[in-house]
């Protein structure tokens, strides 16, 4: 069984490229794969556009399941992460210049959906 633990960082080698990720072969000699989408914090279209056969790198053991399957991760270590946008509003999920009060969102949400009731309307007495 592998000496290895979950959460280790190690250096590998990776062996072989395939279209879901990239075998690894860490210096315990073990072989690990790192998923397509473990390989970067952005998008990646084909793994060798992450990583080439021969290339050096540094990965992190996310688990070793129990036929010895070691899953590694490339992105858990990386720096390039994209920070995450806000979508506006604070942190109860309202948005800036709606209105706070139920009441009036209830009596806008009306008004709305009075303007788009008649507009279907119209549109269905033309079609006849």
């Amino acid at each position: 069984m592998s000496q290895l633990k979950e959460g280790a960082i190690i250096t590998g080698e990776v062996i072989s490229t395939k279209p879901f990720g990239a075998f690894v072969k860490l210096e315990s000699g073990e072989t690990g794969l790192v998923h397509i989408s473990q390989l970067s914090a952005k998008y990646v279209e084909k793994v060798e556009d992450v990583v080439q056969v021969g290339a050096k790198v540094k990965v992190k053991v996310l688990s070793i399941d129990e036929n010895g399957k070691i899953s590694l991760s490339m992105k858990a270590l990386s720096e390039d992460r994209p920070p995450r946008e806000r979508k506006g509003g604070d942190r109860r999920g309202g948005r800036r210049g709606a209105p706070t009060d139920f009441e009036d969102m209830m009596k806008k949400w009306l008004k709305s959906s009075e303007e788009r009731l008649s507009a279907l309307a119209a549109k269905q007495k033309r079609n006849r």
